[in-house]
Parts: C-alpha cells; sequence; structure tokens
C-alpha cells in the first residue's frame, strides 16, 4: 500500500479509503491510485483489512441455484448496485438442503462479511442462532414472512397461485392440476400449493390429491407431469405448473399428441421467463430485478447506519394471461 501511495502521490490512508469506499474520493484521485495499484500489481489482504476496519466490503448471498433465471435475474440487480458503492458479492447455491445451506453460512462468515442475502426461508434452528450470533444486515427473498430473520423484499407465493388457479376458475375450469418443485424445506412451494387450495375450496371445488404432483424442473418433467395426469383423470381441463419450464414442457406435449391449447386444456405457468413471452404462455410475472435491487439498498442502508423503514417490502406480482388460458 505504501508503495502505491508513493506512485499515486497520496497517502496511504487515501489508498485505503480509495479500495474501500471509492466513491467518497474524487475521480481524479481515484483514478491515480487505481493506475498504480494496476501497476504495481497490488492486491490487498482482504482479511487483514476487514479485522482492522471491521468492514469487508463483501456481501454474502446464498440461492437455491446459479442456472435457474428467476434466481440469476436478482442476483444480477443486486451485484450492480453494491458494485456501485464499492462491494463485491460472494455467490453460493444451497441447492435447497438446509444443510448445505448451513455449511454456506458457516464458511461466508468465516470471510466476515458485512451482510447477507438469502433466497428461502425455512431455516435450521442451528442456522438461526449463527445468523443471530453473526450480528449483520441480513435480507431474505422467495417468499412473504411476517417474522424475518432480518428484513425480507418478495412476494406472497400463496397470493399469486390463489390469483392463478382463480383466473383458471373464472374461465370455465373445474378439474385443475398443480404441479410443483418437491414441497419439502421449500417454503415458496408449499405456499403455492396451498393457494391453489385455497382458490379451488372457495369456489366449492374438492381438492384432489391424485390431481397434484411434485416433481424436479424441466421441460421432460413438465411433459411427463401432464401425461401423469392426464392417465389419473381424463377429465383434467387445465393445469397449473408452478415453473414456466415444467408449463412449456407440458404445452409442447399437449402440440405432440395433438390437444388444442386451451380449448381442450388450459396451461399456466409461474414467474414469466423469457420462454413463456416466445410460446405466449398464461404465467405469474415477479419483478425479478427488482427485488435484488430492492434487497441491496436494504443492506447498504443498514450499512451506512440509517433506520429501514419497512422490514418487510412487498413488491407484489402480476398475472400474464396470454394464449395458453
Amino acid at each position: 500500500m505504501q508503495d502505491v501511495a508513493r506512485l499515486a502521490k497520496v497517502s496511504a490512508i487515501t489508498v485505503s479509503r480509495v479500495l474501500r469506499s471509492p466513491d467518497k474520493v474524487s475521480q481524479d484521485t481515484r483514478q491515480r491510485v487505481l493506475e498504480a495499484v494496476r501497476k504495481i500489481g497490488y492486491v490487498p489482504n482482504a482479511i487483514a483489512g476487514s479485522l482492522s476496519s471491521s468492514r469487508s466490503n463483501i456481501v454474502a448471498a446464498i440461492v437455491p441455484t446459479i442456472t435457474n433465471p428467476v434466481f440469476a435475474d436478482t442476483i444480477h440487480a443486486m451485484a450492480e448496485v453494491l458494485r456501485e458503492r464499492g462491494y463485491h458479492m460472494l455467490l453460493g447455491q444451497s441447492g435447497a438442503s438446509p444443510a448445505e445451506e448451513r455449511s454456506l453460512i458457516e464458511t461466508f462468515l468465516a470471510h466476515r462479511p458485512d451482510a447477507l442475502f438469502i433466497h428461502g426461508g425455512l431455516h435450521s434452528p442451528e442456522v438461526r442462532a449463527l445468523l443471530a450470533k453473526a450480528g449483520i444486515p441480513i435480507v431474505e427473498a422467495g417468499n412473504l414472512r411476517k417474522q424475518p430473520l432480518d428484513m425480507v423484499v418478495s412476494y406472497s407465493n400463496f397470493a399469486a397461485a390463489e390469483a392463478m388457479t382463480e383466473h383458471l376458475i373464472a374461465r370455465g375450469r373445474t378439474r385443475i392440476g398443480f404441479v410443483s418443485s418437491q414441497r419439502r424445506d421449500n417454503d415458496r412451494a408449499q405456499a403455492r400449493r396451498r393457494g391453489y387450495g385455497a382458490a379451488l375450496k372457495r369456489h366449492g371445488l374438492a381438492e384432489d390429491e391424485r390431481l397434484v404432483l411434485e416433481t424436479t424442473l424441466g421441460l421432460r418433467q413438465g411433459a411427463e407431469a401432464l401425461n401423469e395426469l392426464a392417465s389419473r383423470d381424463p377429465s383434467l381441463d387445465a393445469v397449473f405448473l408452478a415453473g414456466d419450464v415444467l408449463a412449456a414442457g407440458a404445452l409442447f406435449e399437449c402440440r405432440r399428441r395433438g390437444w388444442a391449447v386451451p380449448q381442450r386444456l388450459a396451461i399456466a405457468g409461474f414467474d414469466d421467463q423469457e420462454i413463456a413471452t416466445e410460446i405466449s404462455l398464461t404465467t405469474v410475472a415477479v419483478p425479478r430485478t427488482e427485488i435484488g435491487r430492492r434487497a441491496a439498498e436494504m443492506l447498504l442502508a443498514r450499512l451506512d447506519g440509517k433506520a429501514v423503514d419497512q422490514a418487510v417490502v412487498d413488491v407484489g406480482f402480476e398475472l400474464k394471461v396470454r394464449d395458453s388460458t
């Protein structure tokens, strides 16, 4: 750091400030310091620096998987906002496994992150104790919770699934299948299942467990789910698949079978991914980018010592009604 300071003709404190809080340094000074860093090849000791300053300029984030655009869009938006303030992100995927989530949290906390983002809300007592002891700002996403670990920004999966099921009923459908990812250890899938059931009950339609399936995400799995439901009940007239990839697979299978959509069978999805627009799929649109942006802003506000107006932020959802229903 002293070498960088001499080359840039600034103090070592200024070098430290550029590396930790670049927004607090003039553009000219920042450019001179960064150019000196590049010439010398200086790499700060992040662990030593965090021990001395109590700040690491790192935000850790945990999502179920990095392959799903639903999570990727949120993480990208978060990273953009954090980068503007000189923060970087550590990213881990839990595979929706409570054991892996705990392992990631323990590993991340060892690197002294300044804040934490977690997608998912079913945490073990051990994880809750770890995070309470860490004493850092935390934002959860994925589902609204009245009592979050710290803060939450999301939408109601219950209300979204209820609204989509209501839409299908309003279209005259009475034998509505429901397909979701595995509900165990997944509060989002659990909430969607309850929302589906609540809409049926409101309209006096019996819940038939033969019309409810759990599967993994994929086009093939969506097709297989449709075939299974149709074999269980030939009077099936709609399927709500809580994931656009599943719904796309079901829609492609209808076309293969020669079933007219929505005349013979209505198909609905969840998430409003790019494929939903391309195949004119009715789905639930959720503001993934806004969730990431708001989560980053809430964490940064807390790191700046500011109070957050709302600890629970509902960003809502929207039904995108297209040709498949």
